[in-house]
């Protein structure tokens, strides 16, 4: 498909400025640390199949440091064997933050590209239009580019991913990058009924402090419990 392949020319020029941006990520944290700012996320939910070789995520999420409560909906669709489409919903209630205004309404439709490289490593880039609309505060809108590589292996005998993306935010209003966020992290399918990940997340934001986040994610996948799982029809001798 021409998509994919003037895709994949784009991931090699982001690749390389990942990977510049990686190898100088020690040297600016040792910088930093003394005067960053820390956050800690709670979020907890869960995951089901849905027709169509599609899936549904639900998250409810909060932060003590941030004083933040979120609710997450994270539909996917399968469009082709490397790319689905999410038109994703996130609500946000936060108070006594000067980043954020009390209410947030966060529209992220985005089209994600998964390459498989091997049996041990999947290159992933998602493409969002990033919409929030803010209470008492003008709408913003950005356009969101993550890409990562993801590693494929076991951890406690369980299976594991564990990743590294870099997330870039353009302003489509001031024409400029305002964010940038490196994300190191682990998913376990630790249980049948749990999968946790954990995730440190390195964000620089225009004209503020970086911060360092660290983020509990407690997934139930209720697809291992036949939540709308299909039926086999029953063939008759």
């Amino acid at each position: 498909m021409w998509i994919l392949n003037s895709h994949r020319n784009l991931l090699k020029r982001q690749i390389l400025g990942f990977a510049l941006f990686l190898i100088m990520g020690d040297q600016f944290m040792e910088a930093q640390i003394a005067v960053d700012e820390k956050g800690t996320f709670l979020f907890t939910g869960a995951s089901m199949d849905i027709p169509g070789n599609n899936k549904f995520v639900f998250y409810y999420g909060y932060s003590p440091s941030d004083n933040f409560q979120a609710l997450v909906a994270l539909p996917f669709f399968k469009l082709h064997k490397n790319i689905q489409f999410m038109p994703g919903y996130m609500v946000t209630k936060t108070d006594g933050n000067e980043v954020f205004t009390n209410l947030q309404h966060h529209f992220l439709p985005s089209l994600i590209f998964n390459f498989k490289l091997s049996e041990r490593f999947t290159l992933t880039d998602r493409n969002m239009y990033f919409r929030l609309e803010r209470k008492n505060a003008d709408a913003v809108s950005f356009y969101r580019n993550r890409i990562g590589l993801i590693y494929h292996t076991k951890l406690f005998k369980k299976p594991a991913d564990i990743f590294v993306h870099d997330a870039m935010f353009w302003s489509l209003e001031s024409g400029k990058f305002t964010r940038n966020r490196v994300i190191l992290g682990t998913t376990v399918k630790a249980f049948k009924w749990l999968s946790p990940q954990f995730w440190y997340v390195l964000q620089n934001d225009t004209g503020l402090l970086p911060r360092h986040q660290f983020y509990v994610i407690l997934t139930v996948p209720l697809e291992n419990f036949g939540v709308f799982k299909k039926k086999e029809k029953l063939v008759n001798n």
